[in-house]
């Protein structure tokens, strides 16, 4: 495990992340894709924070909530030498969740609804959401950026979780704007 994390960390080293301002570093290597988290989260959301145990944490509480409803990429969580998380997600035949799409499928449609209102509860019932929409909401509105589909299952790509709860207050007060935004939209727009 060790030198699978060795590996990853410099696999890294020659890659770009235009996502440097958001929580994750992400690239693509053969059939996998890998998150860690960018030197911003590191030393803001995480400061105070093991990152490790916190996605471990994320991940068991979206299988509470949404296993019926989803799946996931196969995903393994190591940890780095900081404590900090690196998730490992297999390549999977899928798209973006799109309008058209959900418009075109009423089981996905379906399965997508019961999604929004399980994450509803859940950020009634745990203080948590996730986030659907992630940072391309802006450019492309018409996508629902962290699930994918095969056309049969919607599958999970991201499980960060916005926080009611934070104790990092800017990541508190995001999380509830976040939350509010992303109900509003979707129950507005889909």
């Amino acid at each position: 495990m060790k030198k699978e994390v060795e590996n990853i960390q410099k696999m890294r080293q020659w890659r770009f992340s235009w996502r440097l301002l958001w929580e994750n570093f992400v690239f693509c290597e053969g059939n996998n894709f890998y998150k860690m988290p960018t030197f911003l989260a590191r030393n803001v959301m995480y400061r105070k924070t093991d990152s490790y145990e916190k996605v471990c944490d994320s991940m068991r509480v979206i299988k509470k909530f949404f296993w019926p409803l989803t799946k996931m990429p196969k995903t393994q969580i190591l940890k780095d030498k900081q404590w900090h998380y690196i998730i490992k997600q297999s390549s999977i035949s899928w798209e973006k969740l799109t309008r058209k799409i959900l418009e075109s499928s009423p089981a996905l449609l379906s399965k997508f609804k019961r999604l929004v209102i399980a994450n509803e509860i859940m950020w009634m019932k745990e203080w948590v959401f996730l986030d659907l929409l992630g940072s391309d909401i802006i450019t492309h509105p018409q996508t629902i950026h962290n699930l994918l589909t095969d056309g049969k299952d919607i599958y999970v790509f991201d499980f960060g979780l916005l926080e009611k709860s934070s104790s990092n207050m800017f990541f508190r007060y995001f999380s509830h704007f976040g939350a509010w935004f992303q109900l509003k939209f979707l129950k507005n727009f889909y």
